[in-house]
């Protein structure tokens, strides 16, 4: 497998088989019980199947398999050296590079004018009050992760996503204002000269982004100097 491949879910996993040698249902309870749902989706079925093609691509290979009473028979798995090299070249891509997103937030907000401005008002609302919520449950979860110990080092996503969701609940909070007391105009008519406009701007921005050709000058005459002789 090229390591660009790995799914987020894959690099959960694999972190936690940095800790430990661990069988898939102990995969999926230790990404539940930390919380990391939340960044992605993980279900049973999900964590079983990445474990299988992580073992068929040598990233993973089995320990052993065990029976406990009459539950299936499970297989323990641990991280090869392989393994390592995959994860730790694309936990660093995760970090630096650029993964662009296209969330449907953003195209609902990109044509909320073709709604009244009623409607939009009530909709933001709904999403304003939902992402508060959710940031007051984060929040307490990770004040109490903190104070039970847990070095701050462990949540730093948690402190990224506690900030973009406050910033987000701030612009929600100044732009249902904003539609409720009338200042974005909305059902004032689309401004006619607007094409015109940016075409001249941009016209304008490409002619100031053109190499100027540098001017040769005639290099100043030296001064002559008087035959005394």
């Amino acid at each position: 497998m090229a390591t660009g491949e790995l799914s987020a879910v894959a690099v959960l996993t694999l972190a936690l088989l940095h800790e430990q040698p661990m069988h898939p249902y102990q995969l999926h309870q230790a990404l539940v019980e930390r919380g990391d749902t939340r960044l992605v989706r993980v279900s049973p079925g999900a964590v079983y199947h990445g474990v299988e093609r992580l073992e068929r691509d040598g990233l993973v290979e089995v320990v052993g398999t065990d029976r406990d009473g009459r539950r299936p028979e499970r297989t323990t798995y641990r991280l090869t050296d392989a393994g390592r090299t995959a994860f730790s070249r694309r936990l660093t891509s995760f970090l630096g590079d650029d993964h662009p997103s296209y969330p449907l937030f953003s195209v609902g907000v990109a044509e909320a004018t073709e709604l009244p401005a009623t409607e939009v008002a009530t909709q933001l609302r709904r999403r304003r009050d939902r992402e508060e919520a959710r940031r007051v449950d984060l929040e307490a979860r990770h004040r109490m992760a903190l104070d039970s110990g847990l070095p701050r080092r462990y949540a730093l996503d948690v402190e990224h996503d506690l900030a973009l969701m406050a910033t987000e609940i701030t612009w929600l909070d100044a732009t249902i204002a904003e539609i409720e007391r009338g200042d974005l105009d909305w059902d004032s008519p689309f401004p006619t000269d607007y094409k015109a406009r940016i075409a001249a701007a941009r016209a304008a921005a490409a002619q100031a982004a053109q190499p100027r050709t540098a001017q040769r000058t005639r290099p100043a005459e030296r001064p002559r100097t008087k035959d005394h002789s």
